[in-house]
Formats: C-alpha cells, sequence, structure tokens
C-alpha cells in the first residue's frame, strides 16, 4: 500500500533534522528540467499529492508546510493539498514566490536544495533573495524524496527511434554545423544540454519516456568534433542510424563531465535556464560560457517542412474533435448521460484514428460546470455527468504526423443563458483581436498579452494565466522562449514560431471559458510599409474547429469581427468538411459553421 503523504512528511521532517536543516525545497522540476516529469520523478508530486505541472513546495521542519502554485492551480492545489499544506496562490494581491517567502521567515534557517533538480538561474534567485539575512542555501545530493518515496515505478527507458528529415526538414548533420558555427562564435570548445525536447530535435530522434512528449532521457555534450549522448538504451542500433553522435549510458554523464573539466583551455557553454547547479558546479567559473543555447531558438523557428506537418496535423485533429462533437451531441439529444471521462475517452477514440496519430499532446481537459473553473483540470470524472445549463471546456492535442497541436472549445450543454453568452462573446472577441492584430517585428508577448485583454478588461473581466505558449515541433506543448504573457518582456516574436491564441475567464463554482487556437508567426507582406521600415508580423491561425454558434452572441462583434469570424469558419467547413467520413458529420459542421 503506498505511504501516505503525511507519514512522508513526518519522515522528511526527521531526515531534515538529521542533516540539521530547517527547511526543504522541492518543485515539480526534475534532473532534466522538464515540466512534464517521468513517473518515477514525481517528487513533489510524492511528497504533496500536487499533479499539476508546475508549483513548489518549501517544508519546514517545525511548522506547517507551504505550497506554491500560480492561478492554473490554485482551485486544484486547495482541493488536493490544503489539508496539509498552507496554499500561497502567486498572483493574487500580497502573496510572495518562495525566495521572497523564505527571506522574510524570522530564526537562522538552513535551507536545503537539490542542485541536480535546479536551474543556475533558480538557484541564485533563492541565494539572493537570502543576502541580508540569517538563512542560508545548502546543496544537498542526493535527494531525500528518492529514499522516502521508494514506491515509485521504474524509469521506462523506451525504445528511442529516429525521425526523418520528411518530418524535421533538416539532418542532424545540418544542425551540428550550425550548432558548432555558433559554438565558435561564442568562443567555446564544449556545450551541454539537459532539456529532452532540445536533444530530441538536435538529433532528429524520439522516445517515449515522458507521458505525452515524444522525447527519451538523455544529456548531451558536443564538442568542435564529437557529438556524445548520454541516454538508457545506448547500444539500441542507435548508432547505425545517427553515426554523427556517439552514445554512452546514462549513468556516465556525471563521470564524463569530470573529464571534460580537466581538458586545458575548456571553455564550456551553459543555459542558465536550461542546465541544473549540478552540472554548473562541475566546471570552474572561468571555464564557463553562460548564455542562453542557440538550440533553444533554432528549434522555436519552424522551417517550411515543420509547417506543413503542422497544418496537416491540426487539420487532423480538427477533423477528430468534429467528429467528437457530432457524438457528444447525438447522445445528449437522445438522454444519455455522458460524463466527463466518457467524452475525454470518445475523443481519445476519434484521435487514433487519424493517420500518423502517435499518442495525445497532454492529458485532455474535459471539465464540465464549476470543474471547468479549474484551468489545468487533468483528470476528468467518470462520476461527473454533464448537465443541461451547463458549460464544457475541452482542452486537448495531439502528437501526429511529425507535428503537435492543442485546442480549446467551450460548448453550452444545451441552451445558453444570457451571462455564458455574454461572457464566451467577450472571451472570443479577445481571441479574434489577437487573431487580427498585426504588429512590428521586435514586438514582444506582453504588448499582445495587453492588447488581447483589453476588451475583457472594459467588461470587468481577465485570466490569471498568459494568452499564449509556444509549440514544439513533434514535441512539447509547451515550448520557449517564445509566449505571450504579461511578464513576456525579453523575447520578441520572429517568424516561424508558433504560439497559442487562448483567452479565457474563469470563475469558481459558475465555470470556465477558454477558447484555443495554435499559430504561426508570419509577415503581413499586404500591411502598408512600416514608417521605420521594420517588417510586419502577424498571426495565421492553425487549429480548424469551429466555435459554438449557441455561446456566440453576435450583436456584440463589430463588423470587422464578425468579418474575421465568417472568413475563419468558412476555412473550417472548406478544410474540415471532406476530411469527414459521413453526411451527419458534414451536416452538423455546416450548421457549427453557418452561425
Amino acid at each position: 500500500m503506498p505511504t501516505s503523504i503525511a507519514t512522508r512528511l513526518e519522515q522528511l521532517r526527521q531526515w531534515l533534522a538529521a542533516e540539521q536543516l530547517e527547511a526543504w525545497i522541492v518543485s515539480t522540476s526534475d534532473e532534466h528540467l522538464n515540466e512534464y516529469v517521468p513517473d518515477h520523478k514525481q517528487r513533489l508530486a510524492a511528497l504533496t499529492g500536487f499533479s499539476g505541472s508546475l508549483g513548489t513546495a518549501v517544508i519546514l521542519r517545525e511548522s506547517r508546510p507551504q505550497l506554491f502554485v500560480d492561478s492554473r492551480y490554485h482551485l486544484q492545489a486547495e482541493q488536493s493539498c490544503g489539508a496539509l499544506f498552507d496554499i500561497q496562490k502567486q498572483g493574487n494581491s500580497g502573496v510572495l514566490d518562495p525566495h521572497e517567502w523564505l527571506a522574510e521567515q524570522p530564526g537562522n534557517l538552513r535551507v536545503g536544495a537539490d542542485p541536480f533538480v535546479t536551474a543556475p538561474r533558480t538557484w541564485r534567485r533563492f541565494a539572493k533573495a537570502l543576502i541580508g539575512t540569517a538563512h542560508t542555501l545548502t546543496a544537498v545530493h542526493p535527494n531525500p524524496a528518492d529514499t522516502i518515496c521508494t514506491d515509485r515505478p521504474a524509469p521506462l527507458c523506451n525504445p528511442i527511434y529516429p525521425l526523418g528529415v520528411e518530418f524535421t526538414g533538416k539532418s542532424t548533420a545540418q544542425k551540428l554545423e550550425e550548432l558548432r558555427t555558433a559554438m565558435q562564435e561564442a568562443k567555446t570548445t564544449a556545450l551541454v544540454l539537459t532539456l529532452l525536447d532540445e536533444i530530441a530535435w538536435l538529433a532528429n530522434l524520439r522516445g517515449s519516456d515522458v507521458a505525452h512528449n515524444p522525447v527519451f532521457e538523455a544529456y548531451a555534450v558536443i564538442t568542435d568534433s564529437e557529438a556524445f549522448c548520454f541516454c538508457h538504451r545506448p547500444e539500441s542500433g542507435l548508432q547505425d542510424a545517427r553515426p554523427e553522435w556517439k552514445f554512452r549510458p546514462y549513468s556516465d554523464y556525471l563521470g564524463f563531465l569530470k573529464e571534460l573539466a580537466e581538458h586545458e583551455d575548456l571553455r564550456v557553454w551553459l543555459d542558465p535556464a536550461g542546465t541544473t547547479m549540478g552540472t554548473r558546479q562541475a566546471f570552474a567559473d572561468e571555464q564557463v560560457h553562460e548564455a542562453q543555447n542557440p538550440v533553444v531558438l533554432a528549434k522555436a523557428l519552424k522551417n517550411s517542412v515543420e509547417l506543413e506537418c503542422s497544418r496537416t496535423a491540426h487539420r487532423r485533429a480538427g477533423s477528430a474533435l468534429v467528429r467528437s462533437f457530432v457524438k457528444l451531441r447525438n447522445a445528449l439529444d437522445s438522454g444519455t448521460a455522458v460524463s466527463e471521462r466518457k467524452y475525454s475517452d470518445w475523443l481519445r477514440e476519434e484521435y487514433s484514428r487519424e493517420a500518423g496519430f502517435s499518442d495525445l499532446s497532454f492529458t485532455t481537459i474535459a471539465g464540465s460546470g464549476a470543474n471547468g473553473a479549474i484551468v489545468h483540470y487533468g483528470n476528468p470524472s467518470p462520476e461527473k455527468c454533464l448537465e443541461p445549463g451547463e458549460m464544457l471546456l475541452v482542452d486537448s492535442g495531439i502528437q501526429c504526423a511529425g507535428a503537435t497541436t492543442d485546442a480549446t472549445r467551450t460548448l453550452a450543454v444545451s441552451s445558453a443563458s444570457d451571462l455564458q453568452r455574454r461572457r464566451y462573446t467577450r472571451v472570443l472577441q479577445a481571441h479574434i483581436r489577437l487573431a487580427r492584430q498585426v504588429f512590428p517585428e521586435g514586438t514582444t508577448g506582453a504588448a499582445l498579452d495587453a492588447i488581447t485583454r483589453s476588451c475583457l478588461w472594459n467588461d470587468g473581466l481577465d485570466f490569471g494565466h498568459g494568452t499564449g505558449h509556444g509549440v514544439g515541433a513533434f514535441l512539447g506543448v509547451h515550448e520557449g522562449p517564445q509566449r505571450i504573457s504579461p511578464t513576456s518582456h525579453d523575447v520578441p516574436l520572429q517568424e516561424g514560431m508558433i504560439v497559442s491564441n487562448e483567452p479565457g475567464f474563469y470563475e469558481s463554482g459558475w465555470g470556465g471559458i477558454r477558447i484555443e487556437n495554435l499559430c504561426v508567426v508570419v509577415k503581413a507582406e499586404a500591411h502598408p510599409p512600416h514608417p521605420g521600415g521594420k517588417p510586419w508580423l502577424q498571426l495565421e491561425t492553425l487549429t480548424l474547429v469551429p466555435y459554438d454558434p449557441v455561446l456566440i452572441d453576435r450583436r456584440l462583434l463589430n463588423p470587422d469581427e464578425r468579418e474575421w469570424l465568417d472568413a475563419y469558419q468558412v476555412r473550417v467547413l472548406e478544410e474540415i468538411g471532406p476530411l469527414l467520413p459521413d453526411k451527419s458529420h458534414q451536416r452538423w459542421l455546416e450548421q457549427a459553421c453557418a452561425a
């Protein structure tokens, strides 16, 4: 029987006493700084019961533990962890971030953290916050969760397979050549990669060691003449598939770093946000060049082959979503009870019928009624049935045909109230505002985020998450560096980046509304010349799924918004209609796109 969270917390407090520590920092992150962590490295979940993709806990030896989460998880954390933890709802007025909270605590705290699951940038944030206090930050490894939480599963170590240039558009040899050119320009002799999507992209390899993410556990070290990949299955024919690389056991990584650090004239490139403090501590300060690594931007700027794969995958995903909506509507109209879980299963079944389907890109969110207010409601209930008067928020995506999709639609279960229609239409207006926006090269996500929200603000509405995130090419459904959020001041959007457009509104006890399309940044060729000579950019929508006409109050839309909406619905009908297998699906789509 699994050990209870309360028992694990007590065991951790005993460990803290033995190590003469007063506090322990644990986050969702693992040795590869994954957002989506493999089951065997779910340390935060094992110690707290919190299953969200982002959170930090501070476990105190003598007082109540703290769990810090952003607005996506405020409700979820309260429901799942509130009995044992104080929930620090980041983003709310007066709520501090973990490093700030620790700095304000009284006494002389010796605070422990594992450097091998912490990025240097994060580590320094904590260390800087503690300057001027009596507290100290101490590196501790191995991680105590690994001995306390002994009932976690073993690593998957699944097969690794090559992804061809018909999907990647560029060989790994080309990518390595371009990377080494950047290394030479930076006067570095080696580069270390920790993030799994960066390694998978660079090597044109994929796996399934992390749920819904086609990646494999590995580290990579690139020198001016060799490329090393440290993975769980180095002997499985990878050398023949990728002769540009040398494959070594995963367990050899730390020993290799020690050997590398002994080289004369070593200058190693480390990304302070993309590697761990444990890796950073393997090298002397004078050996390290710290900067964002070149893979980050190269991976974000999709080439023409990757974009064509994305368009294909979105057509297939759109067809599957429409078929699932028809099945749901037929069931509801016949009086059949449909639970959140049943619909989620229907949707996966339709997705899996599509050619090239590999997996979901994340666990489907299917929240009805009040559950729609839980932004990342990742466990559709088999008991909660859809009820008349409610809305159903469906956020889903697939890994398919060399691409990654992510789309959200909010549906009326039956008729809609005036309040539901007004709020939905306001969110739709925000969504359309971003979709129509033209902006000069150099514009950051923060500017676009404010433009998107403005019509919501004018109606007294807002939402706690960012307006958009980057998306990979048959990789992670969340990808940097691009994002559209109030804090995205440092990364301008560039041609070829894929981002989401997903404004929303959520009210506890009432429900949630979110509308999400994926878009690619393209040049706005038809726009008048910029007075300063800059190129104009805009978003080309990739997602092809109709909006629910029952929830749209067209009287609130201005002429430009109605024109955009009508053109989009026509495009959905033209591109998705021919893919549907029978006339009942086509009739439903015609009706949905006619409103």
